[in-house]
C-alpha cells in the first residue's frame, strides 16, 4: 500500500502523519512518502545559475527539516516504517502538483489532514476540497488533532449501487490491516426491489458473511450527515469509507453543511473518499 502523506509542517497537518503511523503499526505493506511543497520564485536580478544553487540548497534543507517534522510526530514508532520517502517538490500549484505527483509515483493513497472542528465545512475548504473533488486515486481526510490508534472497524456507508465491486475494493484495501468491515445502508423508497434484495442476499454467502449489513430507514427530520453522526457516535468506528461521484452534486448532497451537522459530527473519525 503506497502512502503519500502530505505535510506543511503546521501542527494541524500532523494528524495525517499519525494515521499513517497507525496503519504502519497494522501492515508490513505500507510505502509511505511524506511529501512537501514549495514556490521557488527567482528574483530578477538572479542569474539561472545563481537560482538553481539556491533551489537545490533549499530542497537539501527542507527535506531535512521535513524528516525531523515527521519522526518527531511519529515518536518510537518510526522502525514501523520499513518503506519512507521524504520528496520535497517544487510546485506552482500545491493541489494539482499532489495529484500529479500521486499519479506519476502510482500512489495507492493520499493522506490529507484537515484542521478544525467541522469536518464538513473543512472538508469543502479550498485545498482539501479540490483534491477530493479532482482525484482518481483515494483520498484519506484525517482530523488534525487525529491521536493514533488502532484499526479495529471501519464502517463503508454504501447507497447500494456497485454494492459488490465497492466492498470487494474495500475489502482488498482494509485486508492489509486486518480490521472488521461493517456497511451501513439508509433505506428509503426501493426503486429497484430486485437489486435491493440482491445486495442483502450478498451478506449471507460464505465470502461476505462475516461482514455486518447495517440498514436504517430514513428519517427525514435529520440530514444524512446528523444520521451518519449519530451511528458513528453509537458504533465508533476508526474509519468511515465512501464512495462518490466526482460532480460537486453528490459531493455536497453528503457534505452539505448545517451548522447542527458541524456540532455533532466531530472531526475524530478519519475518512477515506474514493471517486466512483
Amino acid at each position: 500500500m503506497k502512502l503519500l502523506i502530505t505535510t506543511d509542517f503546521s501542527v494541524n497537518s500532523k494528524g495525517a502523519i499519525r494515521f499513517a503511523k497507525s496503519l504502519a503499526k497494522q501492515s508490513s505493506d505500507i510505502e509511505a512518502t511524506f511529501y512537501h511543497s514549495v514556490h521557488f520564485m527567482k528574483p530578477t536580478a538572479w542569474s539561472d545559475a545563481f537560482f538553481k544553487s539556491y533551489k537545490e540548497e533549499e530542497i537539501e534543507r527542507l527535506t531535512v527539516e521535513l524528516k525531523k517534522f515527521v519522526f518527531s510526530t511519529i515518536g518510537q514508532d518510526k522502525d514501523n516504517f520499513t518503506n519512507v520517502k521524504f520528496v520535497i517538490d517544487s510546485a506552482i500549484s500545491t493541489e494539482k502538483d499532489i495529484l500529479r505527483y500521486a499519479e506519476k509515483n502510482k500512489i495507492d493513497f493520499i493522506c490529507i489532514a484537515t484542521q478544525g472542528a467541522g469536518l464538513l465545512r473543512k472538508i469543502m475548504g479550498t485545498h482539501t476540497s479540490y483534491i477530493v473533488n479532482n482525484s482518481r486515486i483515494p483520498v484519506m481526510v484525517i482530523p488534525s488533532h487525529y491521536r493514533a490508534k488502532t484499526l479495529k472497524k471501519v464502517t463503508y456507508l454504501s447507497d447500494f449501487e456497485n454494492l459488490k465491486k465497492e466492498l470487494d475494493m474495500v475489502s482488498k484495501n482494509m485486508g492489509t490491516v486486518k480490521c472488521s468491515i461493517d456497511v451501513l445502508h439508509y433505506s428509503s423508497i426501493i426503486l429497484d426491489k430486485t437489486n435491493f434484495e440482491r445486495n442483502i442476499a450478498l451478506f449471507e454467502t460464505e465470502e461476505y458473511k462475516d461482514i455486518k449489513l447495517n440498514i436504517i430507514k430514513n428519517n427525514l427530520e435529520f440530514s444524512l450527515v446528523e444520521r451518519i453522526s449519530q451511528f458513528a457516535t453509537k458504533s465508533k468506528p476508526e474509519l468511515l469509507i465512501m464512495f462518490t461521484k466526482r460532480e460537486k452534486s453528490f459531493f455536497e448532497t453528503i457534505f452539505l453543511p448545517s451548522k447542527s451537522a458541524e456540532l455533532t459530527y466531530t472531526t475524530k473519525v478519519p475518512v477515506l473518499i474514493y471517486s466512483k
